[in-house]
């Protein structure tokens, strides 16, 4: 089962906010920023594993709960408070062959739909 941590409170205050971003492309921009400070952050100063700062995400309503892995034993995670910020009702009772999986998978359809063909 994993347990659930929010964002730490270094980095709450720079969350990036649709109202500060003049377009989509910045929005899109500073959120990957956001994203690479915070999972810098979690290897220098939790995790450094093979999975630790990846991103799993859950379907829900017209869009996605997203998660940070933090580490596999024990199942840590944390949630990201993007766009709506989400939450998964299910995501406390992922196990760590669980977040494997949805990792793999992810790495699968990014390769799939990067080919050009």
């Amino acid at each position: 089962m994993a347990k659930i941590y929010s964002i730490p409170e270094e980095f709450e205050a720079t969350i990036p906010q649709f109202e500060t971003s003049t377009t989509l492309d910045d929005r899109v921009k500073r959120e990957k920023e956001w994203l690479n400070e915070l999972r810098g952050w979690i290897h220098a100063n939790v995790s450094n594993g093979k999975y630790s700062g990846e991103i799993v995400r859950d379907g829900v309503a017209d869009g996605y709960a997203q998660y940070m892995i933090i580490s596999l034993r024990p199942l840590e995670l944390m949630h990201l408070p993007l766009v709506d910020g989400y939450q998964s009702r299910w995501a406390h009772r992922w196990t760590a062959a669980d977040v494997k999986r949805m990792v793999e998978r992810e790495k699968s359809l990014r390769e799939l739909f990067s080919k050009k063909n």
